[in-house]
C-alpha cells in the first residue's frame, strides 16, 4: 500500500477518532474535576454547619433541652446554606437554587435525629416559598424499636452508647426503665465497675467561674456539680447555677431534688456512684424478668410485621450477664451493640428515604432524587457521634448529574459523653487524651478526669453592683485552664492504636480515674424522657 493511501486512511479514520477520544477524555476529566470540587464544597459547608452547632451548644447551658436544641440546629442550617451559597457563588447558584437541590439534612443526636427538608405548609402560607413549600425541621424521631414476644410488648429506645429506655408491658407488669447497660456494674456492697472500686474520691471536682459582686467581678475556682445538665457551684455558704448563659445566685431551698440537703451536696459529688448503682439495678431487673429472653427477631414495625435483620436472631440482653473475661454488653463488638446500630440504621434509612421521595413530589424538579447507599464507615460515624448528613443532588457537572453527600461528626458537645470525651488532667497542669502513651509513664497522683468541653472557652453573663446600680456584664472564661498535651491533643502522634478498654485493663489507677469521670459526666447529663 502506498504511503499516500495510508495518509488518506489516517486523515479520514484515525484522526477523527483521535479527536473524538481526546474530546471525550477531556470531558471526563472536567467532569471528574467538577465532581471533586462539588464534593469539597459540600464537605466544607457541612463542616461549617456542624462547627456552628458545636459552638452554640458548648456556650449554652440548655443546649440539651428541646427548644434550645431546635434553635441551635436551625442556626446550623443557616450556616450550611450561607457557606454553600458562598462556595457555589462563582458557579451562578444562589441560595434558593441550591435549596432546591438539597433534598434533606439529617442531624443525628444522642437518642434520635432531626430531618430538615421541604414540605407543603397549609397552615401559614406567608412562610411558603414561590412553590408553596416551607423548609423546616420535622419532628424529632427516636432510635426506637418495638418488640413483641408472648406477653411482652415493649418499646426500646437506643442511643449513641449503652443508655436505653424500656417502656411497655412485661407480663402483667407495666415497665418504665432507663439507664446504662453495663455487664460488670456491681453495687451489692461497694460500688464497682470492672472490678474497680468507685468510692467517690475522684468525683469531687472544681471549676473556674466568674462571680460578680458589688465592687466588680472575680474569677474563682470553686466546687462544681452537674445535675440534669445544669452546673451548680458552691461559693462560701451560697451556691450559683448557670442557666441560659447567665450566672444566677440561688437560695438553698431551691436546690434540685437530686442535690439533697444543702450546698454541701455540691461538694459531696456522688454522680459516679449513682451512675453505677442505677446500671446495677437495671441489670438486675432485666435478668430477673422476661426481658432477659427478648430476641432481635421479636422486633416489629408499625404494622406489627416482623423486621428482618441481616444477622441471625439472638437475645438482645444476653451479654448483660457476662463475666469480665467475656464480651461486655457495652463493648463495641457486642451483639447488643450490633443490634443497636441496626436499629439506628433502620430508623434513619426508613424516614430519610421517605423525605427524599417526598422531595421529588414537592420540588417540581425534573431530576429524580434518590437515597444514596451509605457505606459501613459512614454508619460508624453516625452511630458513634453526634453528626450531620447533607445531601446535594441534581446539579449538572458536564456529562452527568451530581449526586453527593457529606457526613461530619461533632465530638465536642453537651449532649453526649463518648469514650474519648474524657481527658485526664495530671498534676503537672496538662490534660491528655485517654489513649496518650504518656499516661502509662507519668505520675497519676492527684490526676482527675474531665469532660473535653470543659477545656473550651465559654461566655457568661453576670451581675455587678448593688440595687439600682446593678448592671449585667459579659465575660469569657475557661472552666479548666490546663494546657493540652502536644502529642495527644495537638499533633496526636503519641496515641496508642488500641481499644480504650485494653489500655485501662493494664492500669488500675488510670481505670479508676477514667471510670469515675465518665460516670460522673454521663450521670449529670439531661435526658429527655420520651413518651411510650
Amino acid at each position: 500500500m502506498k504511503i499516500q493511501h495510508l495518509a488518506i486512511i489516517f486523515i479520514i479514520i484515525v484522526l477523527p477518532m483521535t479527536l473524538i477520544l481526546s474530546s471525550y477524555i477531556s470531558s471526563r476529566v472536567n467532569t471528574l474535576d467538577l465532581q471533586i470540587s462539588y464534593d469539597t464544597k459540600l464537605y466544607n459547608a457541612t463542616y461549617d454547619a456542624i462547627k456552628a452547632f458545636q459552638l452554640n451548644t458548648i456556650n449554652s447551658s440548655t443546649s440539651d433541652l428541646s427548644d434550645s436544641k431546635i434553635r441551635d440546629i436551625q442556626a446550623s442550617v443557616n450556616s450550611f446554606y450561607n457557606s454553600l451559597q458562598t462556595n457555589f457563588g462563582m458557579n451562578g447558584y444562589d441560595q434558593q437554587d441550591l435549596q432546591n437541590h438539597v433534598p434533606a439534612l439529617v442531624y443525628g443526636m444522642y437518642d434520635g435525629y432531626y430531618i430538615y427538608s421541604p414540605y407543603h405548609n397549609t397552615e401559614d402560607n406567608e412562610k411558603n416559598d414561590e412553590n408553596g413549600l416551607i423548609f423546616d425541621l420535622k419532628p424529632y424521631v427516636y432510635y426506637s424499636c418495638r418488640y413483641v414476644s408472648g406477653t411482652t410488648d415493649v418499646v426500646i429506645t437506643y442511643s449513641l452508647d449503652s443508655y436505653v429506655t424500656i417502656r411497655g408491658q412485661v407480663g402483667s407488669n407495666t415497665v418504665d426503665l432507663k439507664g446504662y447497660l453495663l455487664s460488670s456494674a456491681d453495687a451489692t456492697s461497694d460500688v464497682k465497675y470492672r472490678n474497680i472500686k468507685i468510692d467517690g474520691e475522684n468525683d469531687v471536682i472544681k471549676e473556674q467561674i466568674i462571680i460578680g459582686g458589688s465592687s466588680g467581678a472575680e474569677s474563682k475556682i470553686v466546687p462544681c456539680r452537674k445535675i440534669t445538665g445544669v452546673k451548680y457551684y458552691k461559693v462560701g455558704d451560697d451556691y450559683y447555677r448557670i442557666s441560659n448563659g447567665k450566672l444566677q445566685k440561688r437560695s438553698p431551698s431551691s436546690l434540685p431534688v437530686k442535690v439533697g440537703e444543702g450546698v454541701n451536696e455540691i461538694v459531696n459529688n456522688t454522680n459516679a456512684q449513682e451512675y453505677y448503682k442505677q446500671s446495677y439495678q437495671l441489670k438486675q431487673y432485666i435478668l430477673g424478668s422476661a426481658l432477659r429472653d427478648l430476641r432481635t427477631t421479636d422486633a416489629v414495625d408499625e404494622n406489627g410485621n416482623h423486621i428482618s435483620w441481616d444477622n441471625a436472631g439472638y437475645k438482645i440482653f444476653e451479654e448483660l450477664d457476662n463475666g469480665l473475661n467475656s464480651t461486655q454488653i457495652e463493648d463495641n463488638d457486642s451483639n447488643f451493640n450490633s443490634h443497636r446500630i441496626d436499629v439506628i440504621k433502620y430508623c434513619i434509612e426508613k424516614n430519610l428515604s421517605v423525605a427524599i421521595s417526598n422531595f421529588n413530589n414537592v420540588s417540581g424538579s425534573t431530576t429524580v432524587f434518590e437515597m444514596p447507599k451509605l457505606r459501613g464507615t459512614d454508619w460508624d460515624k453516625i452511630t458513634k457521634n453526634v453528626s450531620m448528613i447533607s445531601f446535594l443532588q441534581g446539579l449538572g457537572i458536564g456529562g452527568k448529574i451530581y449526586n453527593g453527600y457529606a457526613i461530619i461528626t461533632n465530638n465536642k458537645n453537651e449532649e453526649f459523653v463518648a469514650d474519648e470525651s474524657i481527658y485526664i488532667e495530671t498534676a503537672d497542669g496538662y490534660y491528655h487524651n485517654i489513649k496518650d502513651k504518656d499516661l502509662a509513664i507519668v505520675s497519676l497522683a492527684g490526676a482527675r478526669g474531665y469532660f473535653n468541653t470543659d477545656y473550651e472557652k465559654k461566655s457568661i453573663d453576670y451581675e455587678i453592683g448593688e440595687g439600682d446600680e446593678t448592671v449585667v456584664k459579659s465575660g469569657n472564661y475557661y472552666p479548666r485552664e490546663a494546657l493540652g498535651c502536644y502529642h495527644s491533643i495537638v499533633s496526636q502522634d503519641g496515641m496508642q492504636d488500641r481499644d480504650v478498654q485494653d489500655i485501662l485493663a493494664e492500669n488500675a489507677d488510670l481505670a479508676k480515674i477514667y471510670y469515675t469521670a465518665l460516670a460522673r459526666e454521663r450521670y449529670g447529663l439531661y435526658r429527655v424522657e420520651n413518651a411510650y
